[in-house]
């Protein structure tokens, strides 16, 4: 008797570590992506108020999700970027709605280059483009919708969004970014011809 409940225990231990063997290896494969990154990278910024600068924040983000296909991550904002200033603001790129969780951002005050409150975040929006008259090729653009001080619902617009639009770092930075297992982001986004990206 006691010989078959030890086997039955040892049988039960197999499966459960098999069950969660996935998991604890892609948590160190998510840790060894980050350190062959070097992140979280320190933002670059301009401006005044200062905010970070867009094509930094589109890069690192894109480089990451790439990186992170096939694996089970989820990494906060401060896991990929960080900063030694007590103010900053984040541009929201089409990029960075694109990749990160559709609801992460909901509630968050959205403001404009000037530091000026335009309202809160409210849901994200995406839309099909066509490549051209003569193109057979589309793709998928985001955007976003904010609700503003007056609680009327207000759009981005359809257009590259750059960092015409910025948040607060520190409302930001404690919210997931990825979140690869949940399918909801990790995806290449998809860029037009035209989409600006960094210089090589």
């Amino acid at each position: 008797m006691k010989r078959t409940l030890a086997y039955l225990w040892c049988g039960f231990l197999a499966l459960a570590l098999a069950q969660i063997a996935p998991f604890l290896h892609g948590q160190e494969s998510c840790a060894t992506v980050l350190r062959e990154k070097k992140l979280p990278v320190k933002f670059k910024t301009r401006g005044s108020p200062q905010r970070a600068r867009w094509e930094q924040v589109d890069e690192v983000l894109t480089g990451l999700s790439e990186d992170l296909q096939g694996m089970a991550c989820k990494l906060k904002f401060e896991e990929i970027f960080r900063t030694d200033k007590e103010e900053l603001y984040i541009p929201l790129t089409n990029n960075l709605v694109r990749v990160v969780p559709e609801t992460i951002l909901e509630g968050l005050a959205v403001f404009n280059q000037s530091g000026e409150l335009l309202g809160e975040y409210d849901s994200r929006v995406s839309y099909q483009r066509s490549g051209g008259l003569y193109a057979t090729d589309s793709y998928t653009l985001y955007y976003f919708q904010y609700k503003d001080t007056e609680g009327e619902v207000e759009s981005s617009g359809n257009h590259l969004l750059l960092d015409d639009f910025l948040v607060r770092w520190s409302d930001l930075s404690e919210r997931i970014a990825m979140n690869t297992s949940s399918g909801n982001s990790g995806t290449v986004p998809e860029f037009p011809p035209e989409f600006p990206r960094m210089p090589s």
